[in-house]
């Protein structure tokens, strides 16, 4: 072969090795571009999706019913005024869904939406749709899971077992001796414990996971940002801080009645199993155990005596099929086998007796 020859060879593998590299250079510059263009559509779909939970008033079942009249999200945001106020008017015995879907109307330009989002960075409030891949994954399971969530902090660690201790806001000393003990040996095993914030035996209990070196997080019938109780703001801090503090409700909503119990079900939903330590029959306690029940987990209760009001809740659930708490040690080896050995602690009977002998 000659010199010119081997020289015409180089040169055309030379030619081929920097068309590949360019090919490849461009295929990796177009797929970059894809992936920006992509994550810019899920970002101005989150904007929408914030919007849409932004507006004052406008609930769970109102707003699923929208979606599903007006055939998803983006048609409801261009779905015409007078569309909307047809809608409004089809829907009387939604009370006050006529302000409600005005509030939707006024709230839907750009330049409004951009003010929701500023002011929800401005208090330092993160929110997370229904459709981002980062959603709780025990929500997105439920029928009614919230199509957005308002929060600070951080969410659950889905690869962590989670339990919900809830109770009587107005609890007996007894009782929150043992929420501590259950919430101090759920942190020990690794795991979440999820609760309201509420007097009682909820922030009993969180006050031990976070003193126990755990994590726990409030799910609250306010925007994150309105610490309710007052009381609890060293609490809601610690959360903050430690674990998270989670809403479906947009900043400023105040915490009204009919918004604990739809606060309920996402205390459940983001639960594994539901610990109720005290409740009187009827009681919102009562209520999150039949979200669980309904979102299949688990329930378990702490007994009590039966002329006990506190005990009344409780045993009900037991004599319905709950499983019986007997002590935090063995609440834990039941529910978070082969985590860490949970530190040795006066049970649940030792305390029932100590009482009895008070009482004689």
């Amino acid at each position: 072969m000659t010199d010119d020859r081997k020289k015409c060879d180089c040169d055309m593998e030379r030619n081929q090795k920097k068309a590949e590299c360019q090919k490849k250079a461009g295929d990796a510059i177009e797929v970059s571009m894809e992936r920006e263009a992509d994550q810019n559509k899920k970002k101005e779909e989150e904007r929408y999706w914030e919007w849409l939970c932004s507006i004052p008033g406008l609930y769970y079942p109102l707003r699923a019913l929208l979606l599903e009249q007006f055939g998803g999200l983006g048609n409801l945001y261009d779905a015409s005024e007078k569309a909307l106020r047809c809608f409004a008017e089809s829907v009387p015995s939604m009370t006050g869904a006529g302000s409600v879907i005005a509030q939707l109307i006024k709230l839907r330009s750009p330049g409004q939406i951009d003010q929701l989002v500023h002011k929800r960075e401005a208090l330092g409030i993160k929110f997370i749709s229904r459709e981002h891949t980062d959603y709780p994954k025990r929500l997105r399971t439920l029928q009614d899971a919230p199509h957005g969530l308002f929060y600070r902090g951080e969410l659950p660690d889905e690869k962590r077992p989670a339990v919900a201790i809830v109770g009587s806001r107005v609890c007996t000393h007894y009782g929150r001796q043992i929420a501590e003990q259950l919430a101090e040996q759920i942190a020990f095993a690794g795991g979440i414990v999820i609760s309201g914030a509420a007097y009682g035996i909820d922030g009993a209990a969180q006050w031990k996971a976070l003193e126990a070196g755990g994590t726990s997080c409030a799910i609250v019938g306010s925007s994150v940002e309105i610490y309710y109780p007052k009381k609890h703001s060293g609490l809601f801090q610690r959360l903050e801080q430690e674990g998270g503090v989670i809403s479906e409700f947009p900043p400023g909503t105040q915490p009204i009645r009919t918004h604990f119990p739809m606060r309920n079900r996402i205390i459940s939903g983001l639960s594994d199993v539901v610990a109720v330590v005290e409740a009187r029959y009827g009681s919102g306690s009562l209520i999150t155990a039949d979200y669980a029940l309904d979102q299949g987990r688990s329930v378990m209760a702490v007994p009590g005596r039966l002329d006990d009001e506190l005990s009344r809740g409780c045993n009900a659930l037991i004599a319905q099929g709950a499983g019986v708490i007997l002590s935090a040690e063995s609440f834990c080896e039941q529910n978070f086998s082969g985590l860490p050995a949970a530190k040795k602690t006066k049970g649940i009977a030792y305390y029932a007796c100590a009482l009895r002998k008070i009482s004689v």
